[in-house]
C-alpha cells in the first residue's frame, strides 16, 4: 500500500471523530509536496459554532479527536503520524461564520513517520464502533484505574464531580443552553429530528441519538426547519429558560458544599495552563475566564482533544458509552459552580464534561459524511 493510499485510508477512519452536535467542522484532502503525501486540515466555518463555541474550544477538542483516530490507524498500520501544527491554528477566532473550508488555510499538516512504536491499546475498530449514549448509564468508578501511562498529555488531568453536584449542573447548562437565544438557534439548527431532514444521515443530532419519543420528534420537527414557527418558539422557551436560570442561580448560592470524590463516573478534563505546551513557552496565554475562553495555547487544547479521544475509546474497550456535557463548561453559571466543586487554581481549565457508563439500552450510531 501506498503511504498516500494509507493516508486516504487514515482519513475515512478519522471521520468517526466525535464532535460537538456532530458537526464534524474538519476538511481533510491528501496532497503531495516536497515532503511526499501529506492530509492539510482545514476548518469548515459553517461547521462550527460560533455562538456556544466562541473560542473554538470544542473545535480544536474535535481536531485533537480527528488526529488521535488517524494516530490509531496508523499505528495499526506499523507506522507513526507526525502532526504540523499550522500557522492557520492560531487564528481560528478569524474565520468567517459561514462558509466552506478554505483549502489555502489548512490548520494541520499530518504526514506517515517511520515504525510505529509501542501499538496503541485501540485498534481501527474501536474507533468504528465507539459511540455516545444519552440514555441510561449503569456506572463503574473503576473505568480508568487502568489508564495506561501516557494517555492523558503533559498538563491534563481527570477529575470526578458528586453525582448530586453534577446532576445539578447538568440541568441548569440545559437551562442556561436556551436562555441564551443565538446559543438556542445554534442548537436547533443541527437537530435533525425526521429522516426527512436533508442532513438526516450526514450529520448533526437525531431523534435516535437524543433517544427522543417519536411523538415527541414529530411534534418538534417542524419547529427545526421553519423560521415561521422556530422564532415563537425560541421565545416562549427563552422567557422561560431565563426565568428557571435566574432561579437555579439563586439556589446554588445555598448549595451545600460537596467535596468532589477520589473516583466516580462523571468526569471533567482539567488542564492546567502553567503546563504550557510545547513550543508555545509556559503560563496560560490569557487568563481563563468565564465565558469560554480557555485561556491555553491552541496546541495544548488539540492535545486534550487526543487525550479526550484516547479517554473516550478506553471506555469502550471496557464495554461503556459516554455521555458528553458540554453545556456544563458552556454556560457560565455552572461553570463557575464547578470550578468551586473541583477547586480549580486560576491557570486550571475546564475542558470537557461527560459520563460513562455501561449503556441499558440500545446505542444508536451518529451519521457521518461521506468521505
Amino acid at each position: 500500500m501506498t503511504d498516500a493510499t494509507l493516508l486516504a485510508d487514515l482519513v475515512a477512519l478519522a471521520a468517526r471523530a466525535p464532535s460537538a452536535h456532530n458537526t464534524q467542522p474538519w476538511s481533510p484532502r491528501v496532497v503531495t509536496d516536497a515532503g511526499g503525501p501529506a492530509v492539510e486540515v482545514a476548518v469548515v466555518p459553517g461547521r462550527t459554532l460560533p455562538a456556544g463555541d466562541p473560542t473554538s474550544r470544542d473545535v480544536l477538542l474535535s481536531l485533537g479527536a480527528w488526529v488521535e483516530c488517524a494516530a490509531v490507524g496508523a499505528a495499526a498500520a506499523g507506522r507513526e503520524l507526525v502532526v504540523e501544527a499550522l500557522p492557520a491554528l492560531g487564528a481560528l477566532d478569524a474565520l468567517p461564520v459561514r462558509g466552506p473550508a478554505n483549502p489555502d488555510r489548512p490548520v494541520l499538516r499530518v504526514r506517515l513517520g517511520g515504525a510505529a512504536g509501542a501499538a496503541p491499546a485501540a485498534t481501527p475498530d474501536d474507533v468504528r464502533a465507539r459511540a455516545v449514549y444519552r440514555g441510561g448509564l449503569t456506572g463503574d468508578p473503576a473505568v480508568y484505574d487502568d489508564l495506561p501511562a501516557g494517555a492523558l498529555a503533559p498538563g491534563l488531568s481527570l477529575r470526578p464531580v458528586d453525582p448530586a453536584v453534577f446532576a445539578r449542573l447538568v440541568r441548569w447548562g440545559g437551562v442556561g443552553t436556551f436562555a441564551r437565544r443565538p446559543v438556542a438557534e445554534e442548537l436547533l439548527h443541527w437537530l435533525r429530528l425526521s429522516p426527512q431532514h436533508p442532513g438526516y444521515v450526514r450529520d448533526g443530532l437525531s431523534d435516535r441519538v437524543l433517544l427522543l419519543p417519536a411523538p415527541l420528534a414529530r411534534l418538534a420537527a417542524p419547529v427545526t426547519r421553519h423560521r415561521r414557527l422556530r422564532d415563537p418558539a425560541l421565545a416562549v422557551l427563552g422567557g422561560l429558560a431565563r426565568a428557571a436560570d435566574g432561579v437555579l442561580a439563586a439556589r446554588a448560592r445555598t448549595w451545600a458544599a460537596a467535596p468532589a470524590p477520589d473516583r466516580g463516573v462523571h468526569h471533567v478534563l482539567v488542564a492546567d495552563g502553567a503546563a504550557g505546551a510545547p513550543g508555545r513557552g509556559s503560563g496560560p496565554s490569557r487568563a481563563p475566564v468565564l465565558d469560554g475562553r480557555t485561556g491555553l495555547p491552541e496546541e495544548q487544547v488539540l492535545d486534550a482533544g487526543r487525550s479526550l479521544q484516547r479517554l473516550w475509546l478506553h471506555a469502550h474497550r471496557a464495554g461503556h458509552a459516554v455521555a458528553p456535557h458540554s453545556e456544563v463548561v458552556d454556560v457560565p453559571g455552572p461553570h463557575a459552580a464547578l470550578r468551586r466543586h473541583l477547586g480549580l487554581g486560576r491557570s486550571e481549565v475546564a475542558l470537557a464534561v461527560f459520563s460513562t457508563g455501561r449503556p441499558t439500552g440500545e446505542v444508536p450510531r451518529s451519521p457521518r459524511l461521506p468521505v
